[in-house]
């Protein structure tokens, strides 16, 4: 999805780019980390709630900011060491998970040092899901799923269903002693 930002004085290309993120991905990112900034190029590294983004801006001569690529890496395809970085013959760095990439500039960063931030946000996002949960939040836990199966026994009741049976065994022989007369 292509979009564009105004960038001001007042607003630096990392408050547009929060503005995209929020559009696009539904949440302003947790981390950006600048990845090339010069002429019209804006190239970043983005940290989100549990993904991360590589992202390539063009900034505009009026100063809008216009996503030219990116490549979304989730946290549930990630496996540590999937994401590759490596210099192109042509000068570029390109960045790969799985069968998707995205070129960048080379001229400031060499490609291991982002691949290894994306793969150390990625690995803490990981950490934090498997966190040991403390005991207060075990118990809350425990009593929602304790709710739950409740709701779930008392919906599968049979004592609703027998009710229900001779209810409608009462209305069968209505039916049937009107029929008979």
């Amino acid at each position: 999805m292509m979009g564009w930002h105004r960038l001001g004085s007042m607003h630096p290309h990392n408050m547009a780019i929060e503005v995209w993120c929020e559009e696009t991905w539904g949440e302003r990112p947790v981390r950006i980390s600048d990845w090339a900034n010069h002429d019209d190029i804006v190239q970043v590294l983005i940290r989100l709630s549990s993904s991360v983004l590589i992202a390539d801006f063009l900034l505009d001569s009026d100063g809008s900011l216009l996503i030219q690529q990116h490549l979304h890496i989730p946290l549930e395809t990630w496996n540590p060491g999937s994401i590759q970085g490596i210099r192109t013959s042509e000068g570029k760095t390109r960045f790969q998970h799985r069968r998707q990439s995205i070129y960048l500039s080379s001229e400031l960063r060499v490609p291991e040092w982002g691949a290894a931030l994306l793969e150390e946000w990625l690995m803490s996002m990981r950490s934090a899901v498997n966190r040991p949960k403390d005991r207060t939040q075990r118990i809350n836990e425990m009593k929602r799923m304790k709710l739950s199966v409740e709701r779930n026994l008392e919906s599968a009741s049979l004592s609703k269903v027998n009710d229900e049976r001779i209810s409608l065994d009462a209305k069968l022989d209505r039916i049937d002693s009107r029929l008979a007369n």
